[in-house]
């Protein structure tokens, strides 16, 4: 079934949906503060599991993974429905295994993660080389799309890459909350810093102490960690990412965005400084952001590294299509595992609005000197059930003022619920 977008001039005033990169972490770190305490308080372990309102996807993934650790003493096998989520496994691993080890359930049972999509084939190899050099195996079985965690954890610190994925560091750091004996060595670079950064700040605001000498880290364990029985986040600067760039594409749109923090560690909030290349202003005013029409003419030429902010690359690209005649992005490897090769639907979806772009060695090229955007009525888009291939194909439909079809617009539902809603209402306000 085809489902058509169309994005006339828009009137958004909204509150951005608290971030899941911050959501996850905190989910995770109050249910392991919980864990560690003589009388866990069960209003706090019940908020964690509730189901909410702005509840995307992955952010579901957690809270049923947590609700399975929680209730492990009733199975042999814990089954970790992860579904879509790549944070939630990349944690969940980690965390998961050390749970089973503080309970005395590492001899007797086993984690069983349910991937779906094309979560299973994404690379787990480095965090499995990690946790079986203290006692952990990690089996990815094809065949069955399960991934399985057993084994008992040995003393000592866990050894780590940290240019392969900064979810794996993040996921074992979290870990060492009921691993007191335990450390981790970052060796080398660190791959997308300011999320790991909202994972230690996640553990400072919980009351743990994280100390770090020379790429080796630890936490202090004392008596002042304590969850707070609220768990609020900050706002998604990777969902206001796209509602800015919707709003730089479409035509006398007003977009004043709430919730964010303008100081955030989500390196996604880079696309107000983007924006600014492009001649597109962003005031914050009272605590919310508003974006303004274009007011000067854009470089010619836009370069840009994404190694910090890959999520909203989809994004950029149409920008960069939109308003330079020429652009290139580097570091863009990682986008080939996620929920779709996104390096390739990129391309093709820019091909689709009738602009050429390629990649080579990491590089993302947009001839936007060459672009001739299609002639036709509308535009079809693929999106292969990926919540930001969807997403940009409605950046294109503002750009292009064209319907464009997408053949699936559930799959925002992953990282952005109730997206059409506020689109159809913003229209008509």
């Amino acid at each position: 079934m085809k489902y058509a977008v169309n994005i006339p001039s828009l009137n958004i005033d909204y509150e951005v949906l608290p971030s899941k990169s911050v959501v996850h972490r905190q989910l995770i770190v109050s249910f392991l503060s919980q864990t560690l305490s003589e009388k866990p308080d069960e209003s706090i372990i019940s908020k964690i599991f509730e189901p909410g309102d702005n509840d995307n996807d992955d952010i579901k993934a957690t809270k049923a993974c947590l609700k399975a650790l929680y209730e492990a003493d009733k199975t042999t096998d814990v089954i970790m429905p992860c579904k879509e989520s790549g944070s939630t496994l990349r944690f969940m691993i980690s965390v998961g295994a050390a749970y089973l080890n503080y309970k005395g359930f590492s001899k007797t049972k086993r984690l069983i993660f349910l991937p779906e999509g094309r979560l299973i084939d994404r690379p787990l190899d480095q965090l499995a080389e990690c946790l079986k050099a203290r006692g952990v195996t990690v089996e990815t079985d094809k065949n069955d799309k399960k991934i399985i965690v057993y084994g008992t954890l040995s003393k000592g610190t866990f050894e780590i890459q940290g240019n392969i994925s900064s979810q794996y560091v993040s996921g074992l750091l979290m870990a060492l909350i009921l691993l007191p004996e335990y450390s981790v060595h970052l060796e080398g670079p660190l791959e997308s810093k300011g999320y790991f950064e909202l994972t230690i700040n996640t553990l400072k605001k919980n009351g743990f102490t994280v100390i770090e000498k020379d790429g080796l880290y630890t936490i202090a364990h004392n008596n002042s960690a304590k969850a707070s029985n609220t768990i609020k986040a900050e706002g998604d600067w990777s969902s206001a990412a796209f509602l800015l760039c919707l709003g730089a594409l479409s035509e006398n749109a007003t977009i004043n965005l709430s919730g964010l923090d303008k100081e955030s560690s989500q390196k996604d909030r880079v696309v107000t400084e983007i924006l600014e290349m492009l001649g597109i202003h962003t005031e914050w005013h009272d605590g919310c952001i508003r974006l303004f029409p274009q007011t000067t003419k854009a470089s010619d030429s836009l370069e840009l590294d994404a190694s910090d902010y890959p999520d909203i690359v989809p994004y950029i690209a149409v920008l960069a299509a939109a308003f330079t005649k020429s652009a290139t992005i580097k570091n863009i490897e990682r986008l080939r595992y996620k929920e779709c090769d996104r390096v390739d639907a990129t391309i093709k979806t820019l091909e689709a609005a009738g602009v050429s772009a390629s990649e080579d060695n990491g590089i993302l090229t947009i001839n936007g000197a060459e672009k001739s955007v299609t002639t036709s009525d509308s535009i079809e888009i693929q999106t292969y059930s990926d919540h930001r291939i969807a997403m940009m194909a409605c950046l294109v439909a503002a750009w292009t003022k064209k319907t464009v079809y997408i053949d699936n617009k559930e799959c925002v539902n992953k990282s952005f619920p109730r997206l059409f809603e506020l689109i159809e209402k913003s229209k008509s306000a």
